[in-house]
């Protein structure tokens, strides 16, 4: 039921951005949830390739089952979605051969071209141009190093140990046109980075990054972005990849592992998009690390999506996936050797701040006829903060539906295994009695399956 009704759904009008790369969309900063009533630090108290791929430019309270059920949920102990149990293969990048990359990437990406090495231009972007598609073939490797050798040189002298030091020469992927992954079970597509200190990503910028098809990710692997700039001038610092995007994003069978982000959705985040479908993949060890080098004591984070974002999207199904030691945790600090830790803000404050972070595997925002079913949730955490696993916020009448998900020793600092907040009035959540929890805690003790202010039913 209902435990205060201190919110009203807050209505957010967001137009296209500018064709401009550094162009954000109106009304989202890079580092808030996506709303103009967020932002990343609230500074408060507590009271407060072309065809030819042989070319050196590749031009291309209890909502579910009691903790001992198992009430016939399909994700099973072994993730029985065919999520999977483990985090994927293992896919070694050759040290010799393939094909440099240094602006543009489209065309068809071939195995006899792989691996790509993607350097990008002068100030570490690779792009593929609107209007233009990029398409990988089975076992292709793109490798996104950058310039390994400037990144190991970018420390600060007078700070070894700074947590800004080695941010430049890692490769961006900037999506103006269409992209279609097509691994296969035998043969995925791997995108990763032989930089020590990762890469930057994929991101994508709303009607500019509308090109021949929509995008389409089969059978691929996914790691070792570093979006991790704190405070820093660069943009974009949310999600490995920035799916803002006006329409279907399509990924299958994948595996997002070993990224992090500084911003919020360590792995993923689909912004504005409708009918997006996420199914048969894995996300696994991925994080979200807040570091605010100018936060002052006592004052609190407000990052989420410790895995998954799903932020102003509608109509999209996250089916029979794997979220497995997924973390979201926040410091304050200029030095790795001294962070302190940081908590979550949380709702109701009395500083009347909405916009909030959470969710140790999934932050929805202001969702609309969204699907969640046969999901694994497994060892994820919200450090210092709400929902183990899940957290929503702005929710409208029946806009996310639950049912047959497994919720099994996830951890959060506030809140129960899923919060639910800001509801708009009636029943926000449909969670049915066949979702099962296990073994969720709270601070170390017993987790209640769903807290906040929304109302939920069965069906």
């Amino acid at each position: 039921m209902r435990t205060s009704l201190l919110a009203v759904a807050l209505g957010v009008l967001v137009t296209a951005c500018s064709s401009s790369p550094g162009a954000r969309p109106d009304g989202v900063s890079p580092e808030d949830s996506g709303t103009p009533d967020g932002v990343e630090d609230a500074g408060l108290t507590p009271d407060a390739g072309t065809e030819d791929a042989g070319t050196e430019d590749a031009g291309t309270e209890d909502a579910g089952t009691n903790a001992g059920a198992d009430a016939g949920t399909d994700a099973g102990a072994d993730a029985g979605a065919d999520g999977g149990a483990d985090a994927g293969p293992v896919i070694p990048v050759p040290a010799d051969g393939g094909t440099i990359v240094t602006s543009t990437l489209s065309g068809r990406l071939t195995l006899a071209g792989s691996p790509y090495r993607v350097v990008g231009d002068a100030n570490g972007v690779v792009t593929i141009p609107r209007g233009q598609r990029l398409t990988v073939e089975p076992g292709v490797i793109l490798d996104f190093r950058g310039r390994p050798e400037v990144t190991e040189a970018d420390v600060d002298a007078s700070s070894p140990h700074s947590v800004m030091n080695h941010q430049r020469g890692r490769v961006e992927l900037r999506a103006y046109g269409a992209i279609h992954i097509q691994g296969t079970a035998q043969q995925p597509v791997l995108l990763t980075s032989t930089n020590p200190y990762g890469w930057w990503g994929v991101n994508f910028y709303g009607e500019n990054s509308v090109g021949a098809g929509h995008p389409v990710f089969e059978h691929m692997v996914f790691e070792k972005v570093r979006k991790n700039q704190y405070n820093g001038e660069r943009d974009w610092t949310r999600g490995a990849m920035w799916a803002y995007y006006p329409g279907p994003v399509t990924i299958t069978n994948s595996v997002f592992r070993d990224n992090e982000s500084s911003a919020h959705c360590a792995a993923l985040d689909l912004m504005f998009t409708d009918g997006s479908r996420i199914e048969n993949t894995v996300f696994e060890n991925n994080r979200l690390v807040d570091i605010d080098r100018f936060a002052q004591p006592n004052t609190y984070s407000m990052a989420g999506g410790g895995a998954l974002c799903i932020t102003h999207g509608r109509n999209s199904v996250v089916r029979g996936n794997t979220f497995r030691d997924n973390t979201l945790k926040a410091y304050r600090g200029y030095l790795t050797t001294a962070l302190e830790p940081r908590p979550l803000l949380t709702y109701p404050n009395p500083q009347g701040i909405v916009d909030l972070g959470g969710g140790g595997a999934i932050l929805y925002f202001q969702p609309e006829n969204d699907l969640l079913e046969d999901n694994l949730f497994e060892g994820n955490e919200a450090v210092l903060g709400p929902g183990g696993a899940i957290y929503l916020e702005d929710v409208n009448t029946r806009t996310v539906t639950m049912r047959r998900n497994r919720f099994v020793n996830n951890r959060s600092g506030a809140g129960g295994t899923i919060v639910c907040n800001r509801g708009a009035g009636g029943v926000e959540l449909v969670v049915t009695a066949d979702n099962v929890f296990i073994g969720n805690t709270l601070n170390g003790q017993p987790a209640a399956n769903l807290t906040g202010d929304c109302d939920s039913a069965t069906q």
